[in-house]
């Protein structure tokens, strides 16, 4: 375990807060429980109606941190996370969702990591844990990066999760103009392209994040889901990639909204999706489903094979 005095790298956390009161306790202690010094957690609750906030204070009152809890009107998580960051004053600026967790390690790592590399962002490895029995679903990993950041954005692989697992230097949020409100579900993705387009994005392969899935989660709902990656698309636009990967991207994502509404026994609605996939490029109607079978095979056989902390 480091001694968390001998390194004078300066950590901010930014934990977006909307109506998380089952999770917050635990997304906190796991900060607390650091073996890289914490500088300053910044809470940043965004109108929640529930009692998250009060159990934000609970946590400052026994000052296992230095904890700030800002309160705005609700606005999204984009504008929730700009607030935080913008409050912080540390070399580097972590990450947290309010429903996830960290190993203690995580920081310590990712610091490590970025003083060795000089990279402008690290990511982690990542477990899925059902909320209510604890379980591990699955463990996602990286090699390359990039690579990962391009397969996520044509619907193909799995997302990097920065909203939990990210550390960056802060220089470079400012310098790529924090995140865009415009974006309510993939805002994630849009900026981690902008981030990637200004140096090295690295990736640690440990398994230092537990990503807690329960049904309360915003990517669930499935015409939010999609409305905001056509959304996304236009917003890049996607065509500056190339055609070819933009018919390419446009048709994962007709394609997976047909098959989310076929499993939904909404054939008629699932239809126009499958139709639209075909029009566009038809391979990606077979293509869509192996790459996703691929990767729960892949997730869950890590599990397996991956000395995962235990949630």
């Amino acid at each position: 375990m480091t001694d968390k005095r001998s390194d004078s790298s300066l950590v901010s956390v930014v934990i977006p807060l909307f109506n998380a009161g089952p999770w917050i306790r635990e997304a906190l202690a796991s900060v607390a429980a650091q073996t890289h010094d914490v500088h300053e957690c910044i809470v940043v609750d965004d109108g929640s109606t529930d009692d998250g906030p009060d159990i934000v204070r609970e946590v400052q009152q026994d000052r296992s941190l230095p904890l700030t809890l800002i309160e705005i009107q609700h606005s999204g998580v984009s504008v929730a996370r700009n607030t935080g960051i913008a409050a912080t004053s540390g070399d580097f600026v972590a990450l947290l969702d309010s429903d996830d967790v960290w190993s203690e390690r995580k920081l310590e790592c990712q610091v490590a990591t970025l003083q060795r590399t000089g990279a402008i962002m690290c990511t982690t490895g990542y477990a899925l844990f059902e909320s209510k029995t604890r379980k591990v679903k699955g463990v996602v990993t990286f090699r390359r990066p990039h690579q990962a950041i391009r397969r996520w954005l044509a619907m193909e692989g799995n997302g990097l999760a920065i909203s939990s697992t990210a550390l960056f230097r802060r220089s470079e949020v400012e310098r790529a103009e924090n995140f865009d409100p415009r974006v309510s579900i993939g805002e994630d993705l849009e900026f981690t392209l902008r981030m990637s387009g200004g140096g090295a994005v690295i990736a640690d392969r440990r398994i230092l994040v537990g990503v807690r899935t329960h049904a309360a989660q915003a990517h669930r709902n499935l015409e939010n889901t999609a409305a905001n990656m056509a959304a996304l698309y236009d917003l890049l636009p996607i065509e500056r990639f190339g055609s070819s990967f933009a018919k390419r991207c446009r048709s994962n994502l007709d394609a997976h909204v047909g098959y989310s509404l076929l499993v939904r026994r909404r054939p008629v609605e699932a239809a126009v999706g499958l139709v639209s996939a075909l029009r566009r490029d038809p391979r990606r109607l077979v293509t869509l489903p192996i790459y996703a079978l691929g990767r729960r095979i892949v997730r869950r056989s890590r599990v397996f094979l991956s000395r995962v902390f235990v949630w």
